[in-house]
């Protein structure tokens, strides 16, 4: 991949970026069959890439470049990449459970209703330490039984969220 098959990064160029000037590698979402670039020049790609044109593909871009810019540290591209319609439930759920991942992704997906409609996103986020811990005061007494009584016997899990699962327990009178 040549220099000029990625966006310019300078900043009289940003505004004037179109979602076209985007290596297909990045916005295409790629068949199990084809042959995929490597991750590494992929991560190359993208570390030029300016905030601004980072922000857009967020938006647009596909699993593998989601992939890499939820990894970022600026909130806004973080978010951008949990609002790209494309995302699916599966990533959801990994970026929810990912303790490598940065608290603000738990706290967004957290924030997020149509996530939290899903069990295992739930589940992955109260099991994530960093989840913010009023998120996962919210999300504890609408999970069954089952899973309350493993999270009070987990090791892997905070105090505050084993301490929650018993005093729950107890209020349902399944100890």
């Amino acid at each position: 991949m040549e220099e000029s098959d990625y966006p310019e990064t300078q900043p009289d160029e940003q505004e004037e970026s179109s979602l076209d000037t985007f290596p297909e590698e990045l916005v295409e979402e790629i068949d199990s069959g084809q042959g995929t670039i490597k991750i590494e020049s992929m991560t190359a790609i993208v570390s030029r890439m300016s905030v601004g044109v980072k922000i857009k593909l967020a938006l647009i871009g596909n699993k593998e470049a989601r992939g890499l810019l939820i990894k970022e540290s600026n909130k806004v591209i973080v978010k951008n990449v949990l609002e790209n319609p494309r995302v699916t439930d599966d990533e959801v759920i990994s970026y929810a459970g990912n303790k490598n991942l940065s608290a603000e992704v738990a706290r967004i997906v957290a924030s997020k209703k149509k996530f939290l409609q899903i069990f295992k996103v739930r589940c992955a986020l109260v099991e994530n330490p960093k989840t913010p811990v009023p998120a996962v005061m919210k999300i504890m007494p609408g999970l069954p039984d089952h899973v309350l009584r493993e999270l009070a016997r987990s090791r892997s899990v905070t105090g505050v969220v084993k301490l929650t699962a018993r005093r729950i327990l107890t209020q349902r009178g399944k100890v």
